[in-house]
């Protein structure tokens, strides 16, 4: 399950007993980043008890203002990471969250490999498919590597979280994620880097009727979705890596500490 690429980058194999649908996708990256925010000292509690807490507070007070703050980055994330999981033409790979001052010296670095057989294939409907399981095995996985762990427990001051895709979009440019067409993932002694690869054994589909039942979309996003008629499994290969790159969200999630 856990290995240690000669680059130094460790890698995490995660198998999941759930089909990953453009939902659970996100919700997996998303759920990631609240935990390494909270792990890392960005926040000062939970995000869950963040939302708790502000709830029972006066909308001015600071701490509430800059949770608000915080809620409205990663919901901005969110909704557009998940149209891009959703978008005809546009494969995602890889997500990779940075941890640092720029995404050229972060200080940390966690990359999100997708399997290559849900790139483009869109079939399984999330309102068939629970997140929660695929949440629940991905933190299982991380709680039990000593080396995430070690990783997540070694303060950091204040600094910037980006997000960034590793994508084959033949779409027009994004005006939320930026390409960056030569842009590498670090691999400088002073990052730690972890690779969390994420698999499917074939048996996840045996009792899946998702392909016969009629898709349920998402009334907020207006774009342009997959063929239901022509949906199948697409593999990627090596030959057509050269199709990938990443992009930069533009927006730049950044913590706060507690007023007291």
């Amino acid at each position: 399950m856990f290995s240690r690429h000669k680059k130094g980058e460790m890698e995490i194999d995660i198998m999941l007993d759930e089909p990953l649908t453009n939902d659970s996708c996100t919700k997996v990256v998303i759920e990631l980043v609240k935990y390494i925010l909270y792990q890392k000292q960005q926040i000062p509690f939970a995000y869950e008890a963040l939302a708790r807490f502000q709830t029972s507070v006066k909308a001015t007070d600071r701490n509430a203002v800059s949770f608000k703050t915080l809620s409205s980055m990663l919901k901005d994330v969110s909704d557009q990471l998940f149209s891009q999981f959703f978008l005809k033409g546009c494969d995602v790979k890889e997500v990779a969250i940075l941890l640092g001052p720029t995404i050229l010296s972060p200080k940390l670095c966690i990359a999100i490999e997708f399997p290559s057989y849900i790139l483009n294939s869109k079939q399984h409907k999330e309102y068939q498919h629970s997140s929660r399981k695929p949440l629940l095995k991905l933190m299982r996985s991380l709680l039990e590597c000593d080396e995430f762990q070690e990783a997540m427990n070694i303060p950091l001051s204040m600094t910037n979280m980006f997000i960034m895709l590793k994508k084959n979009d033949g779409n027009s440019a994004s005006d939320f994620f930026l390409p960056k067409p030569q842009y590498i993932l670090p691999t400088q002694q002073s990052t730690s880097c972890f690779r969390i690869k994420l698999g499917q054994s074939d048996q996840v589909n045996i009792e899946c009727n998702c392909e016969s039942l009629v898709a349920v979309y998402h009334d907020s996003f207006k774009i342009q979705l997959e063929d239901e008629d022509n949906v199948q499994y697409r593999q990627y290969n090596s030959s057509n890596q050269s199709l990938y790159q990443w992009y930069q969200s533009k927006q730049i999630i950044k913590g706060f500490k507690f007023h007291t």
